[in-house]
């Protein structure tokens, strides 16, 4: 009876999804290498593979959701606001689980892809949360900078946007994102978008979009409308790369060589499977890339809150972890709401 009522609610949901979506209107950009202005879309360098038997996938994840959770909870803290707002000569960082996480730069305070929904599926019964996130919007000091990578529902939430439509926090995004952002409130002088490889600077920062090897979609009628995107931070001599989601690609080694290298880098790793082999990378992948963008220091993320795919909560960091430092890349693995820097000395909870 369970599954039968889940079975039911699942079908409603793509009833409703390919019946019931209106689509926004988007700006249509000049030609490149990565859009087609005839049919209004973004593409990627290296075509992707397309994704093959994803309905089973999906509704073992809707009946066998719980499989998936850890058996206990996670650790996790409560964050320092006075460590982290307080510590002027050194970055600091705090990761909220999956690709939330907030950066202290140069008295700014910047936050990538902010997500703390219970579930992050247009369908309620499905992709919940392991536990609460360590902070809740609410609860979060002045915020400076909010980054978007692509408009995926575990990557761009609506409610948190709707409720920063109060606040002054400025939004650089990838082009399309403006159109959501504005539809739920945010006016369009908080809005800058960028394309691949263009850049803006605020209050001492450089932000640069930098490509990734993705997609985007909140529906039937809006596929690879807007751009995706990971994102280059720099300050001084300080350089950091946030990947956003990204399968792998040739786009890495272009990325390592033209920015020359990370002090940190954030990079995708979780929510692979070899149904979509070309929508998110697999653990040994995600090692690879480290050593490709040339990053330092290696801090795995799009891990840790949600199942989106059927391997164990921990698989990513089981095998990514020891991969990169098979080949020389130092490894952070912070607990979840932790504030930490570069150097910060991390343990592997995840065993």
């Amino acid at each position: 009876m369970k599954h039968k009522k889940k079975l039911i609610t699942f079908t409603l949901f793509l009833a409703t999804l390919a019946y019931a979506n209106i689509p926004d209107y988007y700006p249509q950009y000049p030609a490149s290498d990565h859009y087609n202005p005839v049919s209004q879309t973004f593409f990627n360098y290296e075509p992707q593979r397309p994704v093959e038997n994803a309905l089973p996938a999906m509704w073992q994840l809707v009946t066998d959701e719980a499989a998936l959770h850890p058996n206990q909870p996670l650790p996790i803290v409560k964050p320092d606001w006075r460590a982290f707002l307080n510590q002027p000569e050194t970055s600091q960082y705090i990761w909220f689980g999956h690709s939330t996480l907030m950066m202290r730069l140069n008295q700014q305070t910047i936050i990538t892809d902010p997500v703390f929904a219970q579930n992050v599926s247009p369908v309620p019964i499905m992709m919940n949360r392991f536990q609460p996130a360590p902070a809740e919007y609410s609860e979060l000091p002045p915020l400076d900078v909010v980054l978007i990578s692509h408009n995926h529902y575990d990557h761009l939430e609506q409610a948190t946007i709707e409720k920063m439509a109060q606040a002054h926090h400025h939004f650089i995004v990838p082009l399309g994102i403006g159109t959501l952002l504005q539809k739920w409130g945010i006016a369009p002088s908080r809005i800058t978008e960028l394309d691949w490889w263009q850049s803006t600077t605020r209050n001492g920062i450089t932000y640069t979009a930098v490509p990734a090897r993705h997609d985007s979609a909140r529906g039937t009628t809006d596929r690879n409308k807007t751009l995706w995107a990971g994102w280059v931070l720099q300050h001084q001599n300080e350089q950091i790369y946030f990947s956003g989601d990204s399968s792998y690609g040739k786009h890495f080694a272009q990325i390592g060589e033209r920015f020359g290298g990370f002090d940190i880098a954030f990079i995708e790793n979780g929510q692979y499977n070899e149904r979509w082999p070309d929508n998110h990378m697999f653990p040994e992948q995600t090692a690879q890339v480290a050593v490709q963008v040339k990053a330092k220091r290696f801090v795995p993320i799009h891990w840790g809150a949600y199942p989106m795919a059927l391997h164990a909560w921990n698989d990513p960091v089981k095998r990514s972890v020891p991969a990169a430092r098979a080949l020389g890349v130092q490894t952070l693995t912070p607990i979840q709401g932790q504030v930490f820097d570069a150097n910060t000395v991390t343990e592997d909870w995840f065993l």
